[in-house]
């Protein structure tokens, strides 16, 4: 019976510590072909990337609240260390980028942008508000697609072979240390009881990683438990509208039931469709319209052609909220095929109603 005992428990320690997980930050086999220009030295890897995942990935469907971004081209060059130490104490993550996924698609804290509620201490999660598609993304205030949750689609494109077999990362966290999915899709390998407050452990021979969580909440990583490095660099330019000014989406409760992305010459359309749940419209006369479960699109190719909605300025004569409709149609792309427009009234009153703040 002492030899029985001995054995079971010799066999549950070593089935505890059993993962030998790959880094492979400098193989160029542990990235998706979205990734381009992969160099190594001896203190870290570099890498560029465009944002966008595979063309399989169905982006921003599913999407029940917008804040009306496009998920656009951008340059990233990601740096990342290859010597990461762990700090004196986790640091905490907030409302940022926080790593990179092996596709280039930055991976962010689950928070939005939103307020800090003053009882919890932290701001409402994005997957809560309806902010996600069902890949665990959405594009942000720069028009930049970004993951809050674990990168559901990559991993089910990278398969159990790259997640389970040879355990490579789905990514890399910015203190440097890789990110893995283990138990995603075989539960043989599931580590969950055995991670840190930052979702994290080391394997057997001492090397330390992040593992997401493969249902519910998919979180990532909930503090960094290394020293966080500056990582990448980005360079992009805000969306202008008619008026040649910088147009940052406001919020809307608008569910997406397909986004599309069409090349026309120099411009590259974007069109999001679906339905507007509940809104107050302000109209050109500057009286409110009350309207419901309203199916359109919004979109955008250029400074002449795009349809989205402004957040109007408050008056004394509006009661809460109320966003106005902008559309121009002068300068599209003849190859262009305009989307379902709304049948909400274009406005076409002062300016200066309108709220052209950056949110």
């Amino acid at each position: 019976m002492p030899i029985f005992i001995f054995i079971v428990t010799f066999l549950s320690v070593s089935y505890s510590h059993a993962h030998e997980v790959s880094s492979c930050l400098c193989d160029d086999a542990c990235y998706t072909d979205e990734v381009s220009n992969l160099k190594c030295n001896s203190r870290s890897a570099s890498f560029r990337a465009n944002g966008f995942p595979d063309e399989s990935h169905i982006l921003m469907h599913g999407i029940i609240a917008t804040n009306q971004q496009f998920p656009r081209l951008h340059q990233y060059e990601y740096n990342i260390t290859r010597t990461p130490k762990k700090a004196e104490k986790p640091t905490s993550v907030d409302a940022g980028a926080i790593g990179v996924a092996v596709n280039g698609v930055p991976i962010f804290d689950p928070a939005t942008q939103g307020p800090v509620n003053p009882e919890t201490g932290k701001r409402p999660s994005t997957l809560t508000a309806g902010e996600l598609d069902k890949c665990g993304g959405h594009a942000g205030r720069g028009d930049d697609y970004h993951y809050h949750i674990a990168p559901i689609c990559l991993i089910e494109e990278l398969g159990i072979v790259h997640v389970e077999q040879k355990k490579r990362p789905i990514g890399y966290a910015m203190d440097g240390y890789p990110i893995h999915a283990l138990g995603w899709f075989n539960k043989a390998n599931d580590i969950e009881a055995q991670l840190d407050e930052c979702r994290g452990m080391e394997d057997e021979k001492g090397a330390y990683f992040y593992n997401v969580k493969s249902d519910n909440s998919w979180d990532v990583i909930t503090c960094l438990t290394g020293q966080p490095q500056k990582f990448s660099k980005d360079r992009w330019s805000y969306r202008k509208d008619k008026y040649g000014d910088e147009y940052v989406g406001m919020p809307l409760k608008f569910k997406i039931d397909t986004y599309t992305r069409t090349i026309h010459d120099t411009d590259i359309c974007h069109v999001m469709s679906g339905i507007l749940e509940k809104e107050q419209i302000l109209l050109t006369d500057g009286s409110t319209q009350h309207m419901k479960n309203q199916v359109g699109s919004i979109f955008y190719c250029n400074p002449g052609c795009y349809g989205v909605f402004m957040e109007a300025e408050k008056t004394q004569s509006i009661r809460g909220r109320a966003i106005l409709y902008d559309q121009i149609l002068d300068k599209c792309p003849t190859t262009f095929t305009e989307p379902t427009l709304f049948d909400i009234p274009v406005y076409t009153g002062p300016r200066q109603q309108v709220n052209q703040k950056v949110k």
